[in-house]
């Protein structure tokens, strides 16, 4: 048998293409898209609007230079450029939607540039960056523009506190004394980041990439299983609310980043044991920096730490294209380490 190596992402169906599945990703994103302009209006479509542009207009400015650089001519079409196969728009969406709703546009369309340059241009375009585009683009937000980002109640635009911003130091409390089970996972009244804050939209997307086949859907069970296994052995040796592995689950942008972010086919493993390893490893992350760090959120800082582990999780010793009972066995003792791991920490943090 021969084998080809090509830069991602990789397909199984012979006839998949990379515009087939980052339209997918797109149309499915279109309810959030839908959702963050009708609760936040006028701000959200501009952010989103800008968050796209930034990363388009730096890709193609990019790409145009290298072109005129080599052949000292200008031709405004440039086929490097991936406007026509969505990804730049798909990591352009997903960015926005990440973004908490009163973030400047200015500070909107840096973040956007940066990203997209730093992520995935001088990695050598589509196909070629190790991390996750719109988490990076994120992360440098946060970490150069904390200060001039928030987060607005929906309802009555007075500012307000996320569900896990009320855990963030009180790990104990219960944030459904403030926001009900229905507004965690409608997102109506929540606020929070653009996209992040409907669960029940954000599964709606899911299904629908599902069904088409556009993403492998034992990642985002891994991560989601991973966080609710850790803060279910939490809420229940510790004697938390019963609605404490819910709040985990619907309170933040755990099930955004599961089903858009941690399912990236360029970002993630090849195999399907690798992708579970990967999947386990940035819910482990996401309920480390929850439950112990500063950050109430932690998934994207959790799937960016990953994306740096992929190329470990790819190498032939330890790549495999199936689960054996004997990697199955040392899996299930690793889950339940740090399962006694977790629970044991977080005595020491109440």
């Amino acid at each position: 048998m021969q084998i080809i190596a090509q830069s991602s992402p990789h397909v199984k169906k012979p006839n998949a293409r990379v515009n087939r599945m980052m339209g997918d990703v797109s149309i499915a994103l279109s309810p959030l898209v839908v959702f963050a302009i009708f609760v936040h209006g006028l701000s959200g479509f501009l952010i989103l609007f800008v968050s796209v542009l930034s990363m388009v207009v730096t890709e193609y400015l990019f790409y145009q230079y290298g072109d005129i650089k080599k052949t000292k001519t200008f031709k405004l079409k440039n086929d490097s450029f991936t406007l026509g196969n969505f990804t730049v728009i798909t990591s352009g969406l997903i960015y926005g939607l990440i973004l908490p709703d009163q973030t400047p546009l200015m500070v909107v369309a840096i973040g956007g540039a940066v990203g997209v340059f730093f992520a995935k241009l001088v990695f050598g375009g589509m196909g070629h960056n190790i991390f996750n585009i719109a988490g990076f683009a994120r992360i440098f937000v946060v970490l150069a523009y904390g200060g001039l980002t928030r987060y607005v109640a929906n309802v009555d635009a007075t500012a307000g506190a996320t569900a896990l911003g009320i855990l963030n130091g009180n790990l104990g409390a219960n944030p459904t004394a403030t926001y009900s089970l229905w507004t965690l996972f409608s997102g109506i009244g929540l606020p929070g980041s653009l996209g992040e804050t409907s669960a029940l939209l954000i599964l709606v997307g899911g299904l629908y990439l599902l069904i088409r086949k556009s993403y492998d859907v034992f990642v985002p069970l891994a991560y989601l299983g991973t966080v609710l296994i850790l803060s279910t052995a939490v809420m229940v040796f510790h004697g938390f609310d019963p609605v404490f592995p819910l709040v985990q689950l619907f309170g933040g942008g755990l099930m955004f980043a599961a089903i858009y972010m941690a399912t990236d086919p360029v970002t993630m493993p090849v195999t399907r044991p690798g992708r579970v390893y990967y999947a386990f490893g940035i819910g482990v992350l996401t309920v480390l920096i929850r439950f112990f760090g500063n950050l109430p959120e932690g998934v994207v800082f959790a799937i960016v730490i990953m994306n740096m582990f992929v190329p470990a999780f790819d190498l032939p010793q330890f790549s495999k294209p199936k689960f054996t009972i004997k990697s199955a066995s040392i899996f299930a003792g690793v889950v339940l380490i740090f399962t006694i791991i977790t629970v044991w920490g977080v005595s020491y943090v109440l």
